[in-house]
């Protein structure tokens, strides 16, 4: 997932980036400049991302207090994003984590670095679905029936075992269940792609209305605190 969330940025060289940012920190701890910094992980595709006090500042270190569901996926991950708006350009930082404790939320960074935050364009959450959740997709003469492999608030990808031929954009009707609630949603058909195991891959656009909507961004909020649970009991055994 890693990959796929930011693209380092280099704007004069390593170390001077480095610099550049400690000195934003700076300013923010002694007053000169508006605190608004926010961390951000991913945990399941699903965003984490919480406010922070900096308690200490170094010439190559950061020493902060992190809401407790951020210090357990730092510690997870290795790394976390900062988002700022008095950082470089509108671009992000990556930076390293050198020390994590989960009980007193504490975390201390290193190697810091400009990033393009890539999951920033994305236009909804999209979290990865647990266990099999059956979608039917029907349009005129055209029936694609599969199971959920993660969703958003705008689109459904599904794997099914057979694609017939079907035009882009076809819009019709998607069938499934969120939490025991049966739902129809408008929907169109994007595009197709074989998987590794032998079917394909569908993504769907969706266009929930308001009942179906609520239903979707709490299966989503749901989700994110399973996983936040499953790394709690990872971080306790």
């Amino acid at each position: 997932m890693k990959k796929n969330v930011f693209r380092r940025v280099i704007v004069n060289d390593n170390e001077s980036d480095n610099a550049a940012i400690i000195n934003v920190f700076s300013k923010m701890v002694t007053g000169q400049q508006k605190y608004d910094l926010k961390l951000l992980n991913y945990c399941g595709e699903v965003p984490v991302s919480y406010g922070l006090t900096i308690t200490a500042v170094d010439k190559d270190s950061v020493e902060m207090l992190v809401h407790e569901h951020q210090a357990l996926i730092i510690k997870h991950d290795k790394y976390t994003l900062v988002k700022s708006d008095h950082l470089h350009n509108e671009l992000g930082v990556h930076c390293i984590a050198t020390y994590v404790n989960v009980p007193k939320k504490k975390v201390i960074l290193q190697n810091f670095a400009y990033a393009q935050i890539r999951s920033e364009k994305r236009e909804a959450v999209r979290v990865k679905v647990n266990g099999i959740l059956p979608v039917k997709f029907s349009c005129e003469n055209v029936n694609i029936e599969g199971s959920m492999v993660d969703l958003s608030g705008n689109s459904i990808s599904i794997i099914s075992n057979a694609v017939p031929k079907i035009e882009t954009d076809q819009s019709g009707i998607l069938f499934f269940a969120l939490n025991d609630t049966p739902l129809e949603v408008l929907g169109s058909f994007v595009k197709s792609s074989k998987n590794g195991t032998g079917g394909h891959i569908c993504i769907f656009q969706i266009k929930p209305d308001r009942m179906s909507d609520g239903i979707i961004d709490k299966y989503i909020c749901l989700r994110q605190v399973e996983i936040i649970q499953q790394l709690k009991f990872f971080f306790s055994g």
